[in-house]
C-alpha cells in the first residue's frame, strides 16, 4: 500500500481488523447518516464559497449524498448557515500528496483540505465538522498533517489550523509550527511503515491475517458494520454493554 490518508491511518490505529476488512478485503460499508450528512454539508459549503446560492448549494449537497433517506434539506441548511464562510474566501478542496520521508520507498500521505486561505498574516487551513462531539484540534493529527501539506506546497513555517464545529458554532484553533507537523509526520510514517510491513507478511502467509490485523475491542465496536462478524468469528469474545468485546477467559 503506497498511499495513505489520515482516515486510513486512524482507522488502523482504532481497529486493525476493520482496516483489514475495508481496505484489504475491500468490503463495502453502509453509508450512515453522519457520513452522508457530512458529505452533503461539505459540498454545499464548497459551492457557496465558490459563488453559488444557498438553495442551489444545498441541492447540490443533497445530490452529492445520493439523497440519503435520513438526510433532509432542512438539516443541511441549518448546518451550512452556521459555517463562518463568504464568497471566494479561499481555495476549497485543496488536494495534496507527498512522500513521508526521503526514501525512494517512502509511503505517501494524501488528502483534501476543506479550505485554504492566504493573506498578509499567513495561511489558514479550515476543516468543517458536523458531528455531535467537539474536541481540541491537537487531539489528533488530522489538521497537523494538513499544515504539513501547506508547508510543502507554500514553503511556510507556520500554518494556522481551524476546526469549525458547525452544530455548536464553536472553533478550535492552533498555530502549527515545524515541531508540530514533524510529530504528525512521524506518527503517519510509523503507522504506514507498520501497515506495509504487515502486508508484506500477509502476501507470504495469508493464513496469518487474524494475527496481523487483530480485533481491537473498544467503544468504536458499537458503530462498526463488522461487529457481528467479529463476534461470530472470534467466539472467545463476548459483547459488553458499551458495544465492545470482552475476553471470556477473564470473566
Amino acid at each position: 500500500m503506497k498511499t495513505f490518508s489520515f482516515s486510513r491511518l486512524k482507522l488502523y490505529q482504532t481497529c486493525p481488523k476493520r482496516f483489514y476488512y475495508k481496505y484489504i478485503l475491500e468490503r463495502e460499508e453502509p453509508v450512515t447518516k453522519p457520513l452522508a450528512l457530512g458529505k452533503a454539508v461539505h459540498k454545499a459549503i464548497e459551492e457557496m464559497i465558490n459563488g453559488d446560492s444557498l438553495e442551489n448549494a444545498i441541492q447540490k449537497g443533497w445530490i452529492d449524498a445520493d439523497f440519503h433517506p435520513e438526510v433532509t434539506g432542512t438539516e443541511i441548511k441549518q448546518l451550512v448557515k452556521k459555517a463562518p464562510i463568504h464568497k471566494e474566501m479561499g481555495k476549497t478542496e485543496q488536494y495534496f500528496r507527498f512522500p513521508l520521508d526521503d526514501s525512494p520507498y517512502s509511503p505517501y500521505i494524501q488528502g483534501y483540505i476543506d479550505l485554504v486561505q492566504e493573506s498578509e498574516f499567513g495561511v489558514t487551513v479550515s476543516d468543517w465538522k458536523t458531528n455531535w462531539k467537539t474536541y481540541d484540534i491537537r487531539d489528533n493529527h488530522q489538521v497537523a498533517l494538513y499544515a504539513l501539506a501547506i508547508q510543502h506546497l507554500k514553503g511556510v513555517n507556520e500554518v494556522k489550523g481551524r476546526l469549525a464545529f458547525l452544530r455548536y458554532g464553536k472553533e478550535s484553533n492552533h498555530i502549527f509550527d515545524r515541531d508540530d507537523t514533524e510529530q504528525a509526520r512521524q506518527w503517519a510514517l510509523q503507522l504506514a511503515n507498520k501497515i506495509n510491513s504487515k502486508l508484506s507478511i500477509l502476501d507470504i502467509m495469508p493464513e496469518k491475517a487474524d494475527e496481523l490485523f487483530p480485533v481491537a475491542p473498544s467503544s468504536a465496536c458499537s458503530h462498526c458494520p463488522f461487529v457481528l462478524e467479529c463476534f461470530r468469528n472470534f467466539s472467545q469474545y463476548s459483547l459488553q454493554n458499551n458495544g465492545g468485546f470482552k475476553n471470556e477467559k477473564n470473566v
